[in-house]
């Protein structure tokens, strides 16, 4: 009775040791997985960044650099090239297309930290040879498996409120001139200034071990979109920027009081023979502003 109490007691205790055991091996497989997903999911996150520094960056070089592929065709606003061939011709000679903004953007932030800025990056139509550990699956494997899976798109846009039209381009002001015509006055400005970028990175989309650790995983694409109201281009050198913003100072174009009127008074007022009308003195900066 005793040795038979003791066996069942001997094999409880047996089952007991092995149930704990599957329990931690479960237990520890489980999480192991767990990891490896929340590992992934802060991949993901570095990845998300990365597509909205791009996007930002893609908007910022359109700011600065005129489109390749719209350079030789008309603007729907007052022909933006013509603007520029007027008081910016520079521009028109160096363009930069979106190929190669998405070109800067693979080598300059899918490349392993520590790899130079260069200017042949815009050249560059292959993955970086060492690229982020952050854009790899736990396997090893690139999350990125092709440039053409990065896309990167541009655009500029005129300036949409209605309350600025009266200051870009049409006429806001005219006088009457000494022969008796009118002059009307204007300041030609540019009006595409409404740049935007967009970045789209797709990733994942032939990851084996991703696919085992969520079945129905097919990849993932991050895309982002910003903005940017500037215009960082000034007219190209002093003459181009006299010859845009003279065009609002109708004296400096036009003679608006008859010298045989003014002169006149010569004799009581010896200092009119200093009078400019429509003195523009362009690239004067005042004393004060120079001073520490």
């Amino acid at each position: 009775m005793t040795s038979h109490t003791r066996t069942r007691a001997n094999l409880r205790a047996g089952d007991n040791g092995q149930a704990m055991v599957e329990f931690l091996v479960v237990t520890m497989f489980a999480i192991g997985v767990l990891f490896i997903a929340l590992a992934m999911l802060g991949k993901f996150s570095d990845i998300r960044n990365k597509t909205l520094l791009g996007a930002r960056y893609a908007a910022w070089e359109r700011s600065v650099w005129l489109d390749v592929e719209t350079e030789s065709s008309s603007d729907s606003v007052r022909g933006e090239n013509d603007w520029f061939a007027a008081y910016g011709s520079g521009a028109l000679q160096l363009t930069k297309g979106d190929a190669a903004i998405q070109r800067e953007f693979i080598q300059r932030t899918i490349a392993a930290n520590g790899a130079p800025l260069l200017g042949t990056d815009r050249d560059a139509q292959r993955l970086p040879a060492a690229g982020q550990a952050m854009w790899r699956d736990h396997s090893g494997a690139s999350l990125l498996t092709a440039a053409q899976d990065v896309v990167a798109s541009t655009g500029a846009e005129p300036i949409a409120a209605a309350a600025l039209a009266s200051y870009i381009g049409a006429p806001y002001g005219s006088v009457r001139t000494a022969n008796g015509a009118t002059y009307t006055a204007a300041l030609d400005l540019p009006t595409r200034n409404l740049q935007s970028g967009t970045v789209s990175v797709a990733i994942g989309k032939q990851s084996d071990a991703l696919k085992r650790l969520w079945p129905t995983f097919d990849g993932l694409t991050f895309t982002d979109t910003n903005a940017l109201l500037t215009n960082t281009w000034l007219p190209e050198g002093a003459a181009s920027g006299r010859a845009l913003f003279t065009r609002a100072v109708p004296a400096a174009h036009a003679e608006l009081v008859p010298s045989s009127q003014y002169l006149r008074l010569r004799p009581y007022a010896p200092e009119i023979d200093t009078l400019e009308f429509g003195r523009v003195r362009d690239e004067v900066v005042p004393n004060d502003r120079l001073a520490p």
